[in-house]
């Protein structure tokens, strides 16, 4: 008996919420219809994934949450940068891109002042 009574008791309650989200979904107009939000605090998002959502969730130095909404279905995906900040694996100098491609305040300043052609 063991453990498997927990995991179909998980199973179950994972398919109660999809069900729930999309019911909750399907009772509003079709128009406002959106197909992601929570269904109590649990998140669920049933649209197609796109690479900005992608990188907002899974990589993102704006946010300092770790558990963000889930990518597809419900629950909850990781950012994986607000983790490695906060187990101190990245620093608060992370350099962004633009940092990258130009590291010293001089070129920087020159190609802010150029002239517009």
């Amino acid at each position: 008996m063991g453990t498997k009574w927990i995991i179909r008791l998980i199973e179950a309650a994972a398919v109660t919420v999809a069900l729930a989200a999309i019911c909750q979904e399907l009772e509003k107009p079709k128009e406002q219809r959106r197909w992601h939000g929570k269904v109590g605090f649990i998140p669920y998002d049933f649209r197609k994934p796109t690479s900005e959502r992608i990188q907002e969730l899974f990589w993102n130095p704006e946010s300092s949450e770790v558990f963000t909404p889930t990518l597809w279905g419900i629950g909850w995906s990781i950012n994986i940068f607000a983790l490695l900040e906060k187990l101190r694996i990245i620093s608060e100098s992370y350099e962004s891109e633009e940092d990258f491609l130009m590291p010293t305040q001089t070129l920087r300043r020159i190609l802010e002042r150029r002239p517009v052609v």
